[in-house]
């Protein structure tokens, strides 16, 4: 099954260290996974018990150099949030790539996913 989701925040941005609470959810992140969420509920996905592949393509919002391994972490966490996947911790493969699309704002991310 292929999900779409709307261009994540990198890996740095998802986090605030808080004093007195640790570690927690960046607002700009909450936000994210709220939308992305909305955006995999309204693709009815069905749920993929046990171990899984990801296929990953990044469609570019601008011509800005990014690393691809920071992109990653979001919609992992939301397939699992979403209850796509029981844990991303199952999946046995993960390729990720930069997709031939020219850059266009807001950018995406199409996500396919396969049990094993």
């Amino acid at each position: 099954m292929t999900l779409t989701l709307p261009w994540p925040p990198a890996v740095n941005n998802l986090f605030l260290n808080v004093r007195g609470k640790g570690r927690v959810q960046s607002p700009r992140y909450r936000g994210w996974l709220a939308e992305a969420l909305a955006a995999v509920r309204a693709q009815q996905p069905t749920r993929i018990v046990g171990s899984f592949h990801v296929r990953v393509l990044l469609d570019r919002p601008d011509r800005r150099r990014r690393d691809l391994d920071g992109l990653l972490k979001a919609p992992l966490d939301c397939l699992v949030k979403a209850g796509v996947v029981e844990d991303d911790s199952l999946a046995q493969s993960i390729a990720i790539a930069w997709s031939d699309a020219e850059p266009k704002k807001p950018g995406a991310v199409r996500i396919c996913v396969e049990g094993v």
